[in-house]
């Protein structure tokens, strides 16, 4: 930097006297307009060795490193609520959702729904055109040890209050759905703290593969289910009618799977729409018929459809490690 252009950055201010014993002095305006200061903000003071004394703008520590995504929904035709934890998971601090059609009332609800959802996240802004989301946490001060010990933790407690219930009559706990909710909090926030933390695109085919590992996983449990369902004992005493609903429901539930491992694999936002839509027409199916089954094979198939939708999330982060045309990068960079 020239000398010309140091002495035009150098100001002089004079101290003043504010009561009996505070000293102040002004702040440049050109600073002011750079960091867009207001009253009330906050700035960090440093005091050096040399007798300076270093002013810091705590929006321009606080944006140091920051992660912005800027997506424009009208090309993904999926609800937020589907894609706001992919772009958690993948560790962005700033998500912007842009359209030109407006958000509606329901875009609304499921942005705040998500975000509730998602330990540090909030909606700070809301229009017609535009919903901007803040990731506040932190990944560097998240230790992936004390999440484990967390999902230990709950996971541990749901085991013994069932072995309680067993020696119980008329026990009802309505803490299993809080402790589920907890546990897919603590969930996402290590996917963020291992994948979102370490995450940039140079490395796209090595998180791919960790999402395909993570499938794998859900994958098994699918069939673990599967096979139970088909232990059943007294599954020839269904109602014909019954029977083809299920026969539909299965087909459907293969489809699924071929869309979860093709998109991960190809990132292909038809095939994750089509996945979302054959799992509602499975929830839709399942409602209708669910008071005429047996209780067993109704809740391991809400089961099935809860693992089917995980894996195609998972499925759909892999789109965004794409440089697809309705996703910029890195806008603060």
């Amino acid at each position: 930097m020239s000398e010309e252009k140091i002495a035009r950055e150098i100001e002089t201010r004079k101290v003043q006297k504010l009561g009996s014993s505070s000293l102040f002095i002004t702040l440049p305006k050109k600073w002011i307009n750079k960091w867009n200061i207001k009253p009330g903000d906050k700035v960090i003071l440093e005091s050096l060795d040399d007798g300076s004394l270093r002013l810091v703008a705590e929006k321009a520590k606080t944006n140091a490193g920051k992660r912005t995504i800027l997506a424009d929904i009208d090309a993904f035709k999926q609800p937020l609520i589907n894609i706001i934890p992919c772009l958690y998971i993948l560790g962005y601090d700033e998500i912007v959702f842009e359209t030109k059609k407006d958000f509606s009332k329901k875009d609304l609800e499921d942005a705040m729904y998500a975000s509730e959802h998602l330990v540090g996240a909030e909606i700070v802004e809301s229009s017609e055109k535009k919903i901007k989301m803040e990731c506040l946490l932190d990944t560097e001060k998240v230790g992936v040890e004390s999440l484990l010990r967390r999902i230990l933790n709950i996971i541990s407690k749901r085991v013994d209050e069932l072995a309680k219930s067993l020696t119980a009559t008329n026990v009802h706990n309505n803490n299993n759905v809080n402790n589920s909710d907890d546990l897919r909090k603590i969930y996402l926030m290590l996917l963020r703290r291992i994948i979102g933390n370490k995450y940039h695109s140079s490395n796209t085919e090595y998180y791919r593969n960790s999402f395909i590992l993570l499938n794998m996983s859900i994958l098994l449990n699918i069939d673990h289910i599967i096979s139970k369902i088909y232990q059943i004992k007294n599954l020839g005493e269904i109602n014909s009618n019954i029977i083809e609903s299920l026969r539909t429901i299965f087909g459907n539930v293969n489809d699924v799977l071929d869309e979860i491992i093709m998109s991960v694999l190809f990132p292909s936002v038809k095939r994750i729409s089509n996945g979302f839509n054959l799992i509602l027409q499975i929830r839709q199916t399942l409602d209708k018929i669910k008071d005429s089954l047996p209780q067993t094979i109704t809740l391991y198939l809400e089961d099935l459809v809860n693992l089917l939708e995980n894996a195609l999330n998972n499925s759909m982060c892999g789109i965004f490690l794409e440089d697809l045309p309705w996703i910029e990068k890195d806008l603060t960079a």
